[in-house]
């Protein structure tokens, strides 16, 4: 395959569009404050980022994939099926480019992530992984791809981030070439009082706000506003037994990312201990049946128009 060419642009806009991770709610501000500054430096946010996480990332894309029963909603087929350039913007442990790459042998696959988690040397001759930070710019000429996807895990982006990001999404896709964004939201009044202190120690721990957690409607505005045949849809998983078994499998999912993926930052920040902690996370499980606990995913997709060759 052609190597992509990296004329990252680092332009004085740029510069002041990467956001600095300052704000906090009154809240957060309150809560933080009763902890030393030894533990508040511990609790720096530092997932994923290391080689235990990539069982949770790669377990992540196959419980989507099954609960999408496909890998995009993007109507891509004559592209993917042929010698398509397609993005991953946040790959990290490169499992959506890996499988992709391996279906799809035509097309050139490249995946960016700012923590190396991703193969350096094992993998298909199609694929190119990229160790870029997004916030930076993605490392690509303009009009490049011809599908670029993005798949948020963790609430990693604020609020105001949504345009630079799409607008840098746009920038590298060809005109008539197709964007995806995936990501979950927690419905609202489904979950119980202790998930809810769990939930809120996690918008700390990532410093998010209510509405950084739920950009689905932010993102779909921008779509609609710069892309063409914008479309969206979601999948509702009901979590553990009642949701049959992918809700059974969901819940699990769920209770790896607090229990073995998060849980050191977590027990830091609640100023608890493993025990404890333990404790807290079966009355979670005992509410998530009693609450019938939801989590949305959700896509949302549309084409770069086909005179548009210098993004938003």
């Amino acid at each position: 395959m052609g190597v992509i060419q990296t004329k990252i642009k680092q332009a004085k806009s740029k510069n002041k569009t990467k956001p600095i991770r300052e704000r906090k709610s009154s809240e957060a501000l309150s809560l933080m404050s009763s902890f030393t500054s030894s533990i508040s430096s511990k609790t720096s946010v530092k997932f994923p980022s290391s080689d235990g996480d990539i069982d949770f990332l790669h377990q992540h894309h196959f419980i989507v994939k099954s609960i999408w029963s496909t890998n995009f909603s993007s109507p891509i087929n004559n592209i993917i099926n042929g010698d398509g350039k397609i993005l991953d913007a946040l790959c990290y442990a490169g499992t959506f480019v890996l499988e992709l790459a391996n279906e799809y042998q035509s097309a050139e696959f490249v995946g960016i992530d700012r923590y190396k988690l991703f193969p350096s040397e094992i993998k298909p001759n199609n694929v190119n992984f990229l160790s870029a930070d997004l916030m930076d710019g993605i490392p690509s000429e303009d009009n490049y791809f011809d599908f670029t996807h993005l798949n948020t895990i963790e609430p990693v982006f604020l609020l105001e981030n949504w345009e630079f990001i799409i607008k840098e999404l746009i920038r590298v896709t060809k005109p008539g070439g197709y964007i995806e964004i995936q990501g979950f939201d927690f419905v609202d009044g489904n979950l119980g009082p202790k998930f809810m202190q769990f939930i809120g120690h996690y918008m700390l721990l990532f410093e998010a706000s209510d509405a950084d957690l739920k950009p689905r409607n932010h993102i779909r505005s921008l779509f609609s506003s710069n892309l063409e045949a914008s479309q969206h849809d979601n999948r509702s998983i009901l979590l553990g037994k009642k949701g049959d078994n992918i809700g059974i499998l969901f819940e699990q999912h769920v209770t790896m990312f607090f229990k073995e993926t998060i849980n050191e930052m977590m027990i830091q920040l609640m100023n608890t201990d493993s025990s404890d902690y333990e404790e807290s996370w079966k009355e979670v499980l005992k509410e998530i049946g009693e609450f019938d606990t939801i989590i949305d995913t959700y896509r949302i997709w549309g084409m770069k128009p086909n005179n548009n060759v210098n993004g938003i």
